[in-house]
């Protein structure tokens, strides 16, 4: 006769130990994340910049020091100009300074925006005229 009982015993403890190794990795991850600052940092960000984008008119030109954010993202090996996404499709300012998932925020203007990085400032152009033209 083959005892069932402990080979499920020994299947329910190897699932368990997986499931824990799992959670404990995943809890590191974010121990890391928010250690460093980023997370913080990404939601000041996308935060201020949709707000900025929201009460710009057509014409103007927005310049944001990002010092703290260009730091983080150089110690996590991101390119700067890969920091700051507008996707103009969605209205969403995402903001990413680690390269993992990141941060997005909606704005609501409708106008057309050109993103540049010079030094460690962000320049943002709002364009004449509506992005769907």
């Amino acid at each position: 006769m083959k005892n069932k009982r402990g080979d499920t015993y020994v299947l329910e403890t190897t699932f368990f130990i997986i499931l824990n190794v799992i959670f404990f990795v995943m809890m590191l991850v974010f121990v890391n994340r928010a250690a460093s600052g980023a997370v913080i940092y990404e939601q000041t960000y996308a935060k201020q910049i949709a707000l900025l984008l929201d009460d710009a008119k057509p014409g103007t030109t927005i310049s944001l020091n990002m010092d703290k954010g260009v730091e983080i993202a150089k110690e996590n090996k991101i390119a700067v100009d890969k920091i700051v996404e507008i996707n103009e499709k969605e209205n969403r300012v995402k903001v990413s300074l680690t390269g993992k998932g990141g941060y997005s925020f909606q704005y609501f203007s409708d106008y057309s925006i050109e993103i540049g990085f010079t030094e460690n400032f962000l320049v943002l152009k709002i364009k004449e005229g509506a992005k769907n033209e």
